[in-house]
């Protein structure tokens, strides 16, 4: 069989495993076992779990991207920056919904998870935080009583409040669906007059 056939199959195994288990589940035998495989064919695949899990975070970020360029139409050209945020918002929460065990592995890895890991999902967080501060800047730049508002603690707000509606959504959808979590953003940007 092809390498990247079986490199798929052992991302699966992997992916099923922290979806059952969590990553302390996650051994190069396990994920033999999982899939059904030698180890030694899980270590032709990956040399080790690092590369494996940084692979793993990598395709399922690839295809979460994908997911949300797909769920993303053209917006209208004459939306105001407020509305095309909320625009953004709600297709991710849409996207989030419709997969949160994707979204999960790639925005609330546990604690104890590997640091790889932890480092694939911190340079995550880093670009998303650039994509939020130039959002924030020039959202609070179009109302002058907003000019004395600190730029860079708006940023890490509004992230963090974003990081956690996102949880919200994925641990409890029943109590959070994307509904709530869009109209909490209007009532809000409302309530700014942004």
């Amino acid at each position: 069989m092809p390498i990247e056939v079986r490199r798929e199959q052992v991302l699966d195994a992997a992916l099923r495993l922290i979806y059952k288990s969590g990553y302390e589940a996650v051994t190069m035998e396990a994920i033999a076992l999982e899939a059904d495989l030698a180890k030694p064919v899980i270590y032709n695949a990956y040399p080790g779990l690092g590369p494996l899990l940084t692979a793993l975070l990598e395709r399922e970020e690839a295809r979460g991207l994908s997911e949300l360029a797909d769920a993303m139409p053209p917006h209208p050209i004459d939306a105001g920056k407020a509305d095309l945020l909320l625009f953004w918002l709600r297709n991710l929460a849409g996207v989030i919904g419709e997969n949160p065990g994707r979204w999960r592995l790639m925005l609330t890895p546990p604690a104890e998870s590997p640091a790889v890991v932890r480092q694939h999902v911190q340079a995550g967080r880093t670009f998303a935080l650039g994509q939020v501060r130039s959002m924030t800047s020039s959202l609070l730049d179009q109302r002058p009583t907003f000019e004395r508002v600190d730029r860079e603690l708006a940023a890490q707000m509004v992230l963090a409040v974003a990081e956690r509606a996102a949880t919200l959504l994925i641990g409890d959808p029943e109590q959070f669906p994307p509904e709530r979590l869009i109209e909490f953003a209007e009532t809000v940007l409302q309530a700014l007059q942004l």
